[in-house]
């Protein structure tokens, strides 16, 4: 199968220590990190499909419409960053403190329908908490729909320097108690799915929902580290053991 993976954040040793065993699985395998960070910790990695890019950690105080205390912003930019030097037609994305070791059921299930997102159920939460609240840890989808995604986040909170946050008031819509990191990055992407969606006026959010996104366990990716990084806690199959609500997309609406 035609995959990439994009490890994105600061470096960490949970996912750069399990590389080499993940490099059979991608085309290419890209580490998209902060030029501030301690890159000895890369000086191990043998196979020869790991690209490393990396870009100063960004000043929040140059975006727009972030709040300052928020990750949000990273995440698009070490995303970002990282899909631009993507070859392959798919592209997961996993966080760089986190490690799954069997990514093969993740890509079969966007193979089976590959306009979606397949989201690992990670956070996912139902509607009644949130609208369009996937599981952002770890995705994947086209490399050229995520690009579109992610190039019209980094615009609308970056952009040259100004921003273009007005041209997206969906992102902003009850911000910043309402709208959470994973909403905002579902409805880029359906604004970005020209493929599915050139013709979104007449249906409703459901609708919208099931027909660009899908999710699968993390359960059934082996063995993994999963982490819910502000309360301090790792989840793996043994310890602290994911259990979620969400199994199937129908969950969720």
């Amino acid at each position: 199968m035609d995959f990439d993976l994009v490890i994105q954040g600061p470096l960490d040793k949970t996912s750069i220590d399990q590389i080499d065993q993940l490099s059979h699985q991608f085309n290419n395998i890209i580490v998209s990190h902060w030029s501030e960070n301690d890159s000895s910790l890369l000086s191990n990695i043998q196979s020869k499909n790991v690209i490393i890019c990396n870009q100063p950690t960004p000043d929040l105080q140059n975006t727009v419409g972030v709040m300052k205390d928020s990750t949000l912003f990273y995440s698009i930019s070490s995303t970002f960053y990282g899909l631009q030097r993507c070859k392959s037609k798919y592209v997961i994305k996993m966080r760089s403190d986190e490690f799954y070791e069997n990514l093969s059921p993740l890509k079969e299930k966007l193979i089976q329908n590959d306009t979606k997102l397949v989201f690992g159920n990670i956070f996912a939460k139902a509607w009644q908490h949130s609208y369009f609240h996937i599981g952002d840890h770890l995705f994947t989808s086209k490399l050229d729909t995520l690009l579109d995604t992610y190039s019209l986040l980094y615009n609308a909170y970056y952009g040259s320097g100004n921003g273009d946050i007005a041209k997206y008031p969906w992102l902003t819509q009850g911000h910043p108690s309402k709208n959470t990191a994973e909403s905002i990055l579902a409805i880029a992407f359906i604004c970005s799915n020209h493929e599915i969606n050139n013709n979104t006026k007449n249906k409703t959010y459901t609708e919208l929902f099931l027909d660009n996104f899908d999710v699968i366990d993390i359960n059934l990716l082996g063995r993994y580290v999963a982490c819910w990084k502000h309360a301090g806690i790792k989840y793996t199959p043994d310890r602290n053991r994911f259990v979620w609500n969400v199994k199937e997309v129908g969950d969720m609406v």
